[in-house]
C-alpha cells in the first residue's frame, strides 16, 4: 500500500502564522550576527543589540497575530497536511493566549537582560519565538503525532531558557529539573500515544460532523466498549497531560522551574505552556474520547479537587513570590480542568476564555517581579517586598493591581474569567466542582492579600535589621570620625563609601569591629563585615531599573498587561465569550 500526499498553498496558509514565527526566529539568529560589536570579545555586545533583537522578535510575535487574525476573518477552518493541524477557530483563539504571553514576555526581556549583564540574546529570542511555535503546534494538533511534535519543541527551548543564567545556580538546577521531568512525561505521553494506537489503528484525531479525516473519535463511536490497551493509554495519557498543565500530584517541578527560570521566561511559560496543552488536554479528552467519557471522568474531576485545594494550601505557607505564584498557577490548572470534566461547548470555551484572562494577570505579575529579581535571584521573598509601596510605588501598584486580578476581584479579567467557569460547572452539572472552586477561590484570597499588606503596610527589612546590630558601615564611619575623618553618609552611597573604606584600610575596620561591649554583638558582626559588599550591589541592582535606558520597555509590558486584564474584566467579556463559544464548537 503506497500514499503519495503534495502539500497545496492552502495548506501553508493555514499554519501561517506558524510560518511567520518560524522565519522571524531564523532572522534573528542571521541579524545577531551581523549586529556590531564595541569590542574583540563576544560578551562585549553593542548597544543596539538589547533593542534591534527584542524588536525583530516582537515583530515576529505581531505578525504571526496579525496573521491569526486573518484566518478569523477569512480562513476556511479546515485542518492542513492531511488532517495534521488545525486553523479551526478553537485553535486561533488558543493563538491569541499563547502570543499576548510571548509578546509580554519579550517586552520584559530587554531590560532584565541588561541589567544582569546576559548576552547571547540572538539565541535567547530565537529560542523565545521557538518555543511559541511549538506551543501553537501543540493547541493546534489534531493528530497525536503532531502533538508530540509541538511538545518536544516547546520543551526542548524552554529547557535552554530556563538554565539562561549562567552564573546563577537555581536557573542551572531549574533547567536540569525541567529537563529530568519533563522527559519523563512525555515518554508516559508518547507510550500511551502508541496504546492507544494500538487499540484503535490510528494516529489522527478525528473530525466531529465530518468524515473527511477519520480517527480516534469515529473508532470509538463505531466501538464505544473499551478495551484494556485503551485503558491503559489514556491513564499514560492522563500522566503526561496532568505534568504539563502542573495538576497535583505532578506539580512537584513547577515552584522549582519558576523560582530559578529568569523572571521574564516564567512570566511566558507559565501561561503558554498552561495555554497549549490545556487546549490539547480539552480536544483529546473532551472531543476526542469523549464517547469513553465515564471511563477517564471520575480521574480528572479528582484532579481538578486535588489541584485546587492543593495549589492553594500550598500556596498558604510560600515566603517567595515567584513560589508563591506558581502554586498559585497550580490552584489556576484546577480551575481550568473544571471545563475538561464538563466537556461540551460550555466547559470548552470557558476554558479558552480563562486562558486568555490568565495570560495578561499572570505575565504582568511576573514582569512586575522581574524588575526586582537580582543576578543571585534574590529580590522576590516577602521581606524584600516589604514596604515597596514607600520605594517604587508605580511598580507595587501594578503588581498589587494583578494579584488582585488573580484573586479574582472585579473589574479585572480575573472575576470575569472565574464567573464564567463556575457557570459553566453549574451549567454541566458540577454544584460540586463549583462549590469547591468559590471555596479554594476564596483561601486564595488570604495569601494574594498578605502579599499585598506586606507591599503597602509593613516596613522595609532594612528598617527592622538596624537597630539588632552595628552595621559594619556604621562601626568604620565611628572610627573615621574619631580619627578625624569625615562622618557616615546615610543610604545606600553611605554604605558603599564604608564599604570600601573597610576594604581599603584594614587595620582599622578590624579596630573598630573588635571595640563592642557584649560578645554576642561581636559574633554577629563578623557575617555583616562578609555581607556588606553583598548589601551594596544589591541595592545598585535594585536601582538599576529605574536609571536603564531600557527600563521604559518594563513599564511599558506592565501597563499593556494591566490594559488587557482590565478590558477584559469589563468591556470584552460581552463579545470575547460569545467567540469562545464559537470556536469551541469547532475544537
Amino acid at each position: 500500500m503506497s500514499f503519495t500526499y503534495i502539500a497545496s498553498a492552502a495548506d501553508w496558509a493555514r499554519i501561517a502564522p506558524e510560518l511567520v514565527l518560524a522565519g522571524v526566529a531564523l532572522l534573528i539568529l542571521l541579524v545577531d550576527l551581523l549586529l556590531p560589536q564595541t569590542g574583540s570579545a563576544p560578551r562585549e555586545r553593542g548597544a543596539a543589540n538589547f533593542f534591534v533583537l527584542p524588536l525583530l522578535a516582537l515583530l515576529g510575535v505581531l505578525g504571526a497575530l496579525a496573521a491569526t487574525i486573518v484566518l478569523f476573518v477569512v480562513g476556511d477552518g479546515q485542518r492542513a497536511f492531511f488532517g495534521l493541524v488545525g486553523s479551526d477557530w478553537g485553535s486561533l483563539y488558543a493563538y491569541l493566549a499563547i502570543l499576548s504571553a510571548a509578546g509580554l514576555g519579550i517586552i520584559f526581556s530587554p531590560a532584565y537582560l541588561k541589567r544582569l549583564k546576559l548576552v547571547h540574546q540572538g539565541e535567547y529570542y530565537a529560542l523565545f519565538l521557538a518555543a511559541t511555535l511549538g506551543m501553537m503546534l501543540l493547541a493546534a494538533a489534531t493528530s497525536f503525532m503532531t502533538l508530540f511534535l509541538g511538545l518536544e519543541t516547546l520543551s526542548l527551548a524552554l529547557y535552554i531558557l530556563c538554565s539562561f543564567v549562567t552564573r546563577r545556580q537555581s536557573s542551572q538546577e531549574a533547567g536540569m529539573k525541567y529537563f529530568l521531568l519533563s522527559s519523563f512525561a512525555s515518554a508516559f505521553l508518547l507510550y500511551g500515544v502508541a496504546l492507544i494506537y494500538g487499540a484503535t489503528g490510528t494516529t489522527r484525531f478525528g473530525a466531529r460532523g465530518t468524515s473527511a479525516f477519520p480517527g480516534v473519535l469515529q473508532f470509538l463511536q463505531a466501538h464505544p466498549q473499551s478495551t484494556t490497551l485503551l485503558l491503559i493509554g489514556i491513564g499514560l495519557l492522563t500522566v503526561g497531560f496532568a505534568f504539563k498543565v502542573s495538576a497535583i500530584p505532578f506539580q512537584m517541578w513547577t515552584p522549582d522551574v519558576y523560582e530559578g527560570a529568569p523572571a521574564p521566561v516564567t512570566a511566558f511559560m507559565s501561561v503558554g505552556t498552561k495555554a497549549a496543552a490545556l487546549v490539547a488536554f480539552a480536544r483529546v479528552f473532551a472531543v476526542v474520547l469523549a464517547p469513553v467519557a465515564a471511563d477517564w471522568q471520575a480521574v480528572v474531576w479528582a484532579l481538578a479537587v486535588l489541584t485546587m485545594v492543593g495549589g492553594n494550601l500550598l500556596a498558604l505557607v510560600q515566603r517567595n513570590a515567584k513560589r508563591l505564584l506558581a502554586y498559585s498557577s497550580v490552584a489556576h490548572a484546577g480551575y481550568l480542568l473544571i471545563g475538561v470534566v464538563v466537556g461540551g461547548a460550555t466547559g470548552l470555551a470557558a476554558i479558552l476564555f480563562y486562558l486568555l484572562c490568565y495570560a495578561f494577570l499572570n505575565a504582568g505579575a511576573f514582569g512586575a517581579l522581574s524588575a526586582l529579581e537580582r543576578l543571585d535571584n534574590s529580590g522576590c521573598d516577602r521581606e524584600d517586598l516589604r514596604g515597596l509601596w514607600f520605594r517604587r510605588p508605580w511598580l507595587a501598584g501594578f503588581l498589587a493591581f494583578f494579584l488582585l486580578g488573580l484573586a479574582g476581584f472585579p473589574p479585572m479579567a480575573g472575576f470575569a474569567a472565574k464567573y464564567y467557569l463556575f457557570f459553566a460547572a453549574l451549567q454541566g452539572g458540577h454544584p460540586e466542582l463549583l462549590l469547591i472552586g468559590v471555596l479554594t477561590s476564596v483561601l486564595g484570597m488570604y495569601y494574594y492579600l498578605r502579599l499585598i499588606a506586606a507591599m503597602f503596610m509593613e516596613p522595609a527589612r532594612e528598617a527592622q535589621a538596624e537597630p539588632l546590630e552595628a552595621t559594619p558601615a556604621l562601626a568604620v564611619a565611628g572610627a573615621g570620625a574619631g580619627a578625624g575623618m569625615a562622618p557616615r553618609v546615610p543610604g545606600a552611597l553611605g554604605r558603599a563609601a564604608s564599604t570600601r573604606a573597610s576594604g581599603a584600610s584594614t587595620g582599622t575596620a578590624g579596630a573598630a569591629v573588635a571595640v563592642k561591649t557584649t560578645a554576642q554583638a561581636t559574633t554577629r558582626r563578623a557575617p555583616a563585615v562578609e555581607q556588606a559588599p553583598e548589601t551594596h550591589e544589591q541595592a545598585a541592582e535594585e536601582g538599576a531599573l529605574a536609571g536603564s535606558s531600557l527600563s521604559w520597555t518594563t513599564w511599558l509590558g506592565l501597563g499593556l498587561a494591566a490594559l488587557g486584564a482590565l478590558a477584559l474584566g469589563t468591556v470584552l467579556p460581552f463579545w470575547l465569550v460569545d467567540l469562545a463559544l464559537k470556536a469551541a464548537a469547532t475544537l
